[in-house]
């Protein structure tokens, strides 16, 4: 009888043994898997920063070549802006045609829209040509 029980130890043994080996070996491809990831991940995170840094570089650039094109705008704007100002205000009501039942309603809602209109995706026609006056 005992030597039933170290017969069954043994393959109990032996089993446990496989086990041991298949999960060992399990283990070592989970890791190579992470390591593999990991690497992945570290070369796409290599890449944003390089590329946020070439962003942020680039940003830099135009943020410090922006000003010096600035200043003469500045210069000139006035010596422009005191001339203009009469011809401003004449255009104004020249450029607001008149509407007129020829005019389609979507030509009228854009003109509505446009002006400020409310409502004016809901009216008819009429109302739009009444809304425009």
């Amino acid at each position: 009888m005992a030597t039933k029980k170290s017969r069954k130890l043994k393959k109990a043994d032996k089993a446990l043994t496989a086990a041991e080996k298949v999960l060992a070996k399990a283990e070592k491809k989970r890791d190579a898997i992470l390591a593999r990831e990991k690497a992945k991940l570290d070369k796409k995170l290599d890449r944003e920063a390089k590329r946020d840094r070439a962003k942020a570089k680039d940003a830099k650039k135009k943020s410090s070549a922006a000003p010096a094109a600035k200043p003469a705008a500045k210069v000139a704007a006035p010596a422009a802006a005191t001339a203009p100002a009469p011809s401003k205000a004449t255009p104004a009501p020249a450029s607001t045609p008149a509407f007129s039942a020829s005019n389609t309603v979507a030509e009228l809602r854009e003109a509505a829209k446009a002006n400020g209109v409310v409502g004016y995706s809901s009216k008819t026609k009429a109302e739009l040509l009444e809304a425009l006056k």
